[in-house]
């Protein structure tokens, strides 16, 4: 995608607090705003955007509003107008009709927004402040609210969450649960990678056999697991050095 800036192009890129995404101009980042409205928050605009702003772009008025509002505490829609106006990228149409998205999105019940929320944090890496969200969605008084294959996609971004945190059992689980929930086939497959993760091949066989997989779809995920396999360097028989390659082959397959 190619964005034409007629700003200055920044020697420093900013990176979004949430996906680490880089841009390099204004125009950049208010496409990324008005792209990924869903996922925009209060806690995007922090004090290091109008810094940014300020030394990098050299919209210095711009960087001036933003740092007033930003510390007055002022609401997410001011904030994401403001700054789209800071440069013609968008047509006012165009923001008016993102200001009705906007609305729309705060009107959302709380316990959709705790949802977004908690995929935000997941979507960003924070593996650790994501699994405490998921809990709170499927432990507390929300979980009445969502849809049996709701709840169950709540689980499979839980095990993802707990894959990452050095939990295999805890995301077996949680992939397993959800495949009873939302009867979708990622769910399945995350389980079944995780069995060879941790080299548990007849029990592989046994839930692919259960589930009605063919060979083919059986050595797809293998496939995927043997490149993730590539991507390791596998260490000497320690307890600690086995830990490290699990770690390693963890984040292989994460960013698959």
């Amino acid at each position: 995608m190619l964005i034409l800036c007629k700003g200055s192009i920044a020697s420093d890129p900013y990176k979004m607090p949430y996906t680490g995404e880089r841009v390099y101009s204004l125009e950049e980042l208010c496409y990324y705003v008005y792209h990924h409205i869903y996922s925009i928050t209060e806690e995007f605009f922090e004090m290091s955007l109008a810094v940014w702003l300020r030394e990098q772009t050299g919209h210095t008025v711009l960087a001036k509003k933003m740092e007033n509002m930003i510390q007055a505490g002022d609401n997410l829609k001011d904030l994401v107008v403001t700054l789209l106006c800071g440069c013609d990228y968008y047509r006012e149409d165009e923001i008016r009709g993102l200001i009705g998205i906007m609305d729309e999105i705060a009107n959302l019940p709380i316990y959709r927004k705790k949802k977004i929320k908690a995929d935000n944090y997941l979507r960003a890496g924070c593996y650790g402040k994501s699994l405490f969200e998921y809990r709170k969605l499927l432990n507390g008084s929300f979980a009445v609210n969502f849809t049996t294959e709701e709840y169950g996609d709540i689980l499979h971004n839980q095990g993802i969450a707990h894959f990452y945190t050095s939990s295999f059992s805890d995301a077996e689980r949680d992939f397993r649960e959800a495949f009873a929930r939302n009867n979708k086939k990622e769910s399945w497959e995350h389980y079944l990678w995780v069995l060879l993760i941790e080299g548990r091949e007849d029990d592989f066989e046994a839930e692919a056999a259960r589930a009605g997989w063919n060979d083919e779809e059986k050595n797809a995920v293998r496939k995927r697991f043997g490149e993730a396999e590539l991507q390791c360097v596998y260490p000497a028989q320690k307890d600690t050095d086995l830990e490290a390659y699990r770690e390693q082959l963890r984040m292989a397959y994460m960013r698959e």
